[in-house]
């Protein structure tokens, strides 16, 4: 099998073998040659091999020096190539963001990027355990709504409210919510005007679930008015006043009455949604694989000698060290030897890639945080 990357050099030897991976690059070096390794998997291990071939991108530059370590060059990289509208440098910067624990620069470019390709842009999520966690201001209560939204959930959802202290944040999730009756629907509607009147801080996670629910009961031909006033209730809560505005008009036509008003108030931060208790055997990895931290490849190692279905949760993984990629590598070809699957899920989109320009891709299944 042989997988090829790139690596820039300006003295080119062609058909020559090594046995090692290539050094990292330690800065851009647009006058030189470019180089094409081709990595096989002999007797001995693996081989590099040098041919000649078509320069790397900008992206996989950036993606190979924060492999080296060098994340405030990839920085400045990812931030030239912005402009060249490649969503693989976006979601890049997203994730380094993500890593250093720098939100506010991560809410102006998800700004940025809606204004660009007017789509949503990703959630804040801090990755991994590197950078000094934000101090709560406020205890937090989370309230899990269950998949029928009925008067019995409402109020539930109701007690838990009024248990909470006025300064706390309250962190309702959405996403479980299968079916909305109408009872609910009414419940919720008031609940959350209430907690809007009263000023509490709300956090919501899953709530575009239950508007897509919503949205699909109202076009139904016999819709119910207490579906259309919640949705109308969320995108207030939300903040969302063109929606807001646009549904209203629709509601006074279908029911031919007026409408609420819209008011401005402080808008519920949308959150994600606590992960689900893991349900399966992956080897779950964290913080930085580099030489002097082998300690996660030996775990992999281990695991992929005991396991068929090799499936490896890459999520709090920070940085792939470019020095760790060989052993990496080692592991994922001595599990296809062996006949075995490999997945590989989770990683932020600096390493995605990293493996991508590494050949990783072609040796495992990969499903990054990023779907395609």
């Amino acid at each position: 099998m042989a997988l090829p990357f790139f690596r820039k050099s300006k003295d080119k030897t062609p058909g020559t073998a090594q046995k090692i991976a290539p050094a990292p690059p330690h800065a851009i070096d647009t006058q030189s040659t470019d180089s094409l390794f081709t990595m096989n998997m002999g007797a001995s291990g693996i081989v590099v091999e040098e041919t000649s071939g078509s320069p790397q991108s900008l992206v996989d530059e950036a993606a190979i020096l924060y492999a080296s370590g060098q994340a405030d060059t990839v920085e400045h990289l990812l931030k030239d190539i912005l402009a060249k509208g490649d969503r693989r440098a976006w979601l890049m910067l997203f994730d380094l963001y993500g890593i250093q624990n720098r939100e506010k620069e991560f809410e102006q470019l998800a700004l940025d990027y809606a204004m660009r390709f007017e789509t949503s842009p990703p959630v804040w999520q801090k990755i991994g355990g590197n950078g000094a966690a934000k101090p709560q201001q406020a205890q937090t209560t989370s309230l899990e709504l269950p998949g029928l939204l009925d008067k019995k959930a409402t109020a539930t959802l109701r007690e838990g409210i009024a248990a909470t202290a006025k300064n706390a944040v309250v962190r309702i999730d959405f996403s479980g919510i299968a079916m909305v009756d109408e009872s609910g629907a009414d419940e919720c509607t008031q609940i959350l005007a209430t907690a809007r009147k009263a000023k509490r801080k709300l956090q919501v996670s899953g709530v575009d679930r239950l508007i897509a629910l919503l949205q699909d009961l109202n076009r139904a031909t016999h819709s119910r008015a207490v579906h259309w006033l919640l949705l109308l209730e969320l995108y207030q809560t939300l903040g969302q006043e063109e929606n807001f505005e646009d549904l209203a008009v629709d509601y006074a036509v279908r029911f031919e009455v007026s409408p609420p008003s819209w008011s401005e108030v402080q808008a519920a931060e949308v959150v994600q949604a606590a992960p689900a208790e893991p349900r399966d055997d992956a080897l779950r990895l964290s913080g930085e694989i580099t030489p002097a931290n082998d300690n996660a490849l030996q775990q992999f190692g281990s695991y992929a000698a005991t396991h068929n279905d090799v499936l490896v949760d890459l999520t709090q993984v920070t940085r792939v060290d470019y020095g760790s990629v060989s052993q990496f590598i080692s592991v994922l070809m001595q599990c296809l030897g062996s006949g075995k699957t490999i997945t590989l899920r989770g990683h932020n989109a600096l390493i995605h890639e990293l493996f991508r320009v590494m050949g990783i891709d072609q040796l495992a299944q990969l499903v990054p945080h990023h779907p395609d």
